[in-house]
């Protein structure tokens, strides 16, 4: 049984090596930062920078702290052709710098938008 382990990761391993190496996780978030400039546009002057930072930092150092753990335990990977290639205790590089910054601020930014245009509707039926 563990030799079949070992030979099933073997052909996994060599699977990854012939693979083109193509930073998926930044590519695919792309599209959002094109989302993310309009909703900053709208919402600058509400947003409250100092208490967005600190979620921001609340966020990273929790996140990174589970996902020390999980790549530690095995739980999470990633195939090292779909990342930038630099990681921190394991962690790829994009992950604290694009995916647990990002995210926060975005809702954060679409909760004001959405309260802005509320706003403006109940201003002028009111």
């Amino acid at each position: 049984m563990p030799e079949d382990i070992k030979e099933e990761d073997k052909k996994n391993e060599d699977q990854v090596k012939r693979q083109k190496k193509w930073p998926a996780t930044v590519v695919l978030a792309a599209p959002f930062f094109l989302i993310v400039i309009p909703f900053y546009k709208a919402a600058k002057e509400a947003l409250n920078w100092p208490a967005a930072i600190a979620m921001i930092i609340t966020f990273e150092i929790l996140m990174f702290a589970c996902e020390i753990m999980s790549v530690s335990r095995g739980h999470w990977v990633w195939n090292p052709n779909r990342t930038l290639g630099p990681t921190i205790l394991g962690v790829p590089i994009e992950e604290p710098l694009l995916y647990y910054w990002f995210p926060p601020l975005f809702v954060v930014l679409l909760m004001l938008v959405i309260e802005g245009y509320i706003k403006k509707r109940s201003d002028k039926n009111g």
